[in-house]
């Protein structure tokens, strides 16, 4: 069963885009218009009534009857769309195209204007995974969107698919959105509707993660293996930029995997302490085991913790989960933010 990743922009959503829907889908659409924001302490919930028309190939269809601000004075507003399941008596198509018209007051000039939003239906998303755009600001919301047919447990109601499967990289940073970084509502990607195969969560992109800051420049990556699918599982992910600026080429530390038997030991200790059968002296114990090895020590005098996502990173690799060479890039990372030293 197949399954794609996508992320959609809140804040600027493109004019045009292609979605996978199914009649009784709901498909969020962002209007940015500061003007509409009058009370800057709470979030404001807005008539559409004169402001907000949708078509289906021309034809009017009915719309949501409100939009509410996505935040205290943050003058970007979301309303819902339920896509009908026929326009005069046709069932809706690949290719049909629903068109938002926005009919601003007053733009930036004082004039009048209109801003049009296109969504393109398709009954499968176009290609396994699509973005937006390529690059995401810090502190920035965007949708993450999944499509997983397998998820789809009830045809009558909205299902679930938990944070811990969708797992989160920035170089050897490797953790899930489950970690409170992302400080994500929704506690899970929901399903937009009955029986859509469409999951979104919003995210908002955190200046650190675990204590590990978040560079411009940097790129990031969201996956996700279904975990239902067995032996014959696939990885769908998606990468993004952070900011708009790229980061100047350095060389990064480089280092050379300890001994077999050093390697066994580490994985040992970190058993054990992942079982749960040991204190966080365990942990300890692997830095021990890598200091004695020459390989890598804590960073000392300044007091610096050793982030939570190391701990799962290594738990993984002591269960087969990651290879060796993925660990060792764990530790790469760490060394090239300062946190371990050579």
């Amino acid at each position: 069963m197949k399954f794609f990743l996508v992320a959609l922009l809140l804040i600027s959503v493109p004019a045009s885009y292609a979605i996978s829907v199914s009649p009784g889908s709901i498909i969020p659409f962002y209007i940015t218009d500061g003007n509409l924001n009058t009370s800057h302490r709470a979030v404001e919930t807005i008539s559409t009534s004169d402001l907000v028309d949708f078509t289906i190939n021309g034809i009017p269809i009915s719309g949501p009857s409100t939009m509410t601000e996505t935040g205290v004075d943050s003058g970007v507003f979301v309303l819902y769309l339920t896509v009908p399941t026929s326009v005069n008596g046709r069932p809706l198509q690949d290719g049909d195209v629903i068109v938002m018209t926005y009919h601003q007051k007053a733009d930036y000039s004082g004039n009048p204007t209109t801003i049009t939003q296109s969504v393109t239906i398709s009954q499968t998303p176009s290609s396994p995974i699509s973005s937006s755009q390529d690059r995401i600001r810090i502190g920035q919301t965007f949708l993450l969107k999944l499509y997983a047919p397998n998820w789809n447990l009830d045809s009558y109601k909205p299902d679930t698919i938990p944070l811990n499967l969708i797992e989160f990289r920035d170089g050897g940073l490797v953790t899930t959105l489950a970690d409170p970084a992302f400080d994500i509502p929704t506690f899970g990607l929901r399903e937009t509707g009955p029986n859509t195969n469409l999951f979104v969560a919003p995210i908002k992109i955190p200046r650190q993660v675990d204590g590990v800051p978040l560079e411009i420049g940097s790129t990031i990556e969201f996956s996700f293996t279904d975990p239902t699918a067995g032996s014959s599982a696939e990885t769908t992910r998606i990468k993004l930029k952070i900011g708009y600026a790229d980061l100047q080429a350095v060389s990064p530390s480089t280092i050379s995997p300890p001994s077999v038997p050093t390697i066994d030991s580490i994985k040992a200790a970190a058993k054990i302490w992942c079982d749960g059968n040991a204190s966080g002296a365990s942990y300890v114990k692997i830095l021990q085991n890598l200091a004695a090895s020459k390989f890598v020590t804590a960073k000392s005098g300044s007091g610096t913790q050793i982030p939570l996502w190391f701990k799962n990173t290594a738990c993984w690799w002591s269960d087969g989960k990651i290879s060796d060479s993925d660990f060792i890039s764990g530790i790469q990372f760490l060394l090239d933010k300062g946190l371990l030293k050579i």
